[in-house]
């Protein structure tokens, strides 16, 4: 009983320390999109040129992602990811001092990386440390990358409120919340991954059609949840669908719903084959676009939609990830391919809607969202039989 005992000590010890990473992760990653005008005056350049920042951001993620992955294969993953979260907490709290716009792209593109370092490291070191059980805590580490987003436009409307308008404190209070994980990292020693001799060995293992599609749809995936949380709030004020302070908790409840869908998805994943629960992922958001399509302007509408758009994306990246380790061994180079599709969806897809934003209009960023949406759809049922070909992983 002792051994056991100790193995559930030490899974929880993993798993808390890795989803108290993924709070500080979720709180940094959100916090753009509500600060997006204030950044835009603090450094005097418009909305199109604005979402530059999303670029930057997400290319320096694209760098941490698709070159961290191959350093997790190397090095110790914790002091990777404990060098980039005292990274991240140091350019979070250089955002709203830098003066120029310039300055201001190069602080995200760091930050990005840091970013795509700690989200790539805690995916595969939870992989490892969980292996064919990764499913629920999949689904329970992402929930916890959605409390912290869900809390990040929150906490940054009202810091700044008590702080009487003042764009630092916000940033600096997200910053002092990387600390508790800083302190996690620092008191584990690294998991191993435990297919490491057998990749090795036969390094052309790899399912490339499997690896491709899957790389897709991360890359539609996140450039959907990211163009959504990023432009929501600039969409509901410069059509006067919401308040200020209404648009920020229409951020939120977007982010809450999407943190809601992956507590639910927890107890889900062990019951529901990935592939049906994707599915049913991409239909529900499919279906909740067309909702904002049909009433662009109403209030109530476009609140059920960011709260619905939420929950129907919640479960999409842990499920993603859990299929692949059920098909596939997964070691950091691998993971690295997933989160590279993932960073440049992030840097196009919110770049491009920013561009239509302020030349086309505000309807047309939803109906590109859509339109997106429903290819992913397709990409999705072609990995579906992919995945069938490959068949359940062997393991030792």
């Amino acid at each position: 009983m002792k051994p056991n005992q100790d193995k559930s000590h030490r899974d929880i010890y993993y798993f808390a320390t890795y989803g108290i990473c993924f709070i500080a992760l979720g709180l940094g990653m959100s916090a753009l999109g509500p600060m997006l005008p204030y950044l835009a005056n603090q450094v005097g350049v418009s909305f199109a040129q604005i979402s530059f920042l999303f670029t930057s951001s997400s290319l320096g993620y694209l760098l941490g992602s698709a070159g961290g992955g191959r350093l997790f294969d190397r090095f110790k993953g914790h002091q990777l990811m404990l060098i980039a979260l005292l990274t991240m907490s140091l350019t979070i709290s250089l955002i709203p001092v830098s003066p120029y716009f310039v300055l201001l792209l190069a602080v995200m593109f760091i930050f990005g990386i840091s970013q795509g370092i700690i989200d790539v490291g805690g995916n595969v070191n939870l992989l490892w440390v969980f292996q064919g059980r990764v499913g629920p805590y999949m689904n329970a580490l992402h929930f916890c990358f959605g409390v912290g987003a869900f809390l990040s436009p929150i906490i940054l409307h009202n810091v700044m409120r008590w702080s009487g308008g003042q764009i630092t404190w916000p940033f600096w209070t997200l910053a002092l919340l990387s600390l508790p994980g800083i302190i996690g990292l620092w008191s584990l020693s690294s998991p191993n991954n435990p297919e490491k001799e057998e990749i090795e060995q036969n390094p052309n293992s790899i399912n490339v059609r499997l690896v491709v599609l899957m790389v897709v749809l991360f890359f539609i995936y996140v450039g959907v949840e990211g163009g959504f949380g990023g432009w929501i709030f600039t969409y509901a004020t410069e059509t006067q669908v919401a308040s200020e302070t209404g648009a920020s908790y229409m951020n939120s409840i977007f982010w809450g719903a999407l943190t809601l869908g992956r507590l639910l998805s927890v107890p889900l994943a062990r019951k529901i084959a990935p592939s049906r629960l994707l599915v049913g992922n991409f239909v529900l958001a499919i279906l909740f676009l067309g909702l904002i399509l049909l009433f662009p302007l109403k209030p109530v509408m476009v609140w059920v939609v960011s709260a619905g758009f939420g929950l129907a994306l919640s479960s999409v990246f842990p499920t993603l990830m859990a299929l692949g380790e059920s098909r596939m061994k997964i070691s950091g180079k691998v993971t690295g391919y997933f989160f590279l599709g993932s960073s440049l969806g992030g840097t196009l897809i919110p770049m491009v809607l920013g561009q239509i934003f302020e030349y086309v209009g505000s309807y047309q960023i939803m109906l590109t969202l859509f339109v997106i949406t429903m290819v992913g759809l397709v990409v999705l049922i072609s990995m579906i039989f992919a995945s069938n070909s490959a068949g359940e992983k062997v393991r030792s």
